[in-house]
């Protein structure tokens, strides 16, 4: 009698799916995505704004600590208590912990001071000496530091700002040693004839000690494109 071959069945694995597309494995730049996105929520929600996080287990605090009141379980009473340190803790790394993000908004905040005040040699001092100046997109090719100074210089004359209000000022943390601020003001200057509103990127990174402006870009004057002439 002839012999038969019985083909083996091999399971195989099946492919990983990564991002719904099947087989796809994390690149080493996708991990590097994926941690900082971590890294962006922590500053997001615990250093740079904890009230919501500290709000929210407080709240938990007292809901437990109630049911423990009411009911007579220890236990829950115990979680409360862990709770409630858990939302201290959480104030307290906001207050010690200074983000990229922090840092930068207090340099814009300072930057905002100085232009009010006409105070164009200080307010220059805040700006790297690599810095740029884009219009309308941060993607357009930028002007060199001299076109800033030119820029902050002309807040000493023909643009010398009356009236001031920021009416947006959003900050958050790009990297390690990187912040960016979406700043909004309606300004009224010498030369105006009613308050101007603008949109404007700023860029902050460390330097040293220090952390200097390394990109300014004016996004919109009345909702439009600015250009250099404006000065």
């Amino acid at each position: 009698m002839r012999e038969t071959a019985c083909p083996i069945q091999v399971p195989q694995r099946k492919p990983a799916r990564i991002g719904g597309v099947p087989g796809a494995y994390p690149t080493n730049a996708e991990r590097k995505n994926a941690k900082r996105t971590n890294a962006e929520r922590m500053n997001a929600w615990l250093y740079e704004n904890p009230l919501p996080l500290a709000l929210a287990l407080a709240a938990i605090a007292a809901f437990l600590a109630w049911r423990s009141i009411t009911g007579g379980r220890r236990a829950e009473l115990a979680a409360a208590g862990i709770a409630a340190l858990l939302g201290i803790g959480a104030v307290v790394a906001g207050r010690l912990v200074v983000t990229p993000g922090e840092h930068a908004r207090e340099v814009v905040a300072e930057l905002v001071a100085l232009a009010e005040d006409a105070e164009v040699l200080r307010a220059g001092e805040l700006f790297a000496p690599n810095a740029v100046l884009n219009y309308g997109r941060r993607e357009n090719s930028g002007f060199a530091i001299e076109a800033i100074r030119s820029a902050i210089g002309s807040l000493a004359n023909a643009n010398r700002i009356e009236s001031n209000r920021v009416t947006r000022l959003v900050a958050r943390t790009l990297d390690e040693s990187t912040g960016e601020v979406e700043l909004s003001c309606t300004t009224t200057t010498a030369r105006a004839m009613g308050p101007i509103p603008t949109n404007w990127v700023v860029r902050v990174r460390r330097s040293g000690d220090a952390w200097k402006i390394d990109r300014l870009t004016f996004e919109s004057v009345f909702g439009q494109m600015p250009t250099p002439r404006m000065w």
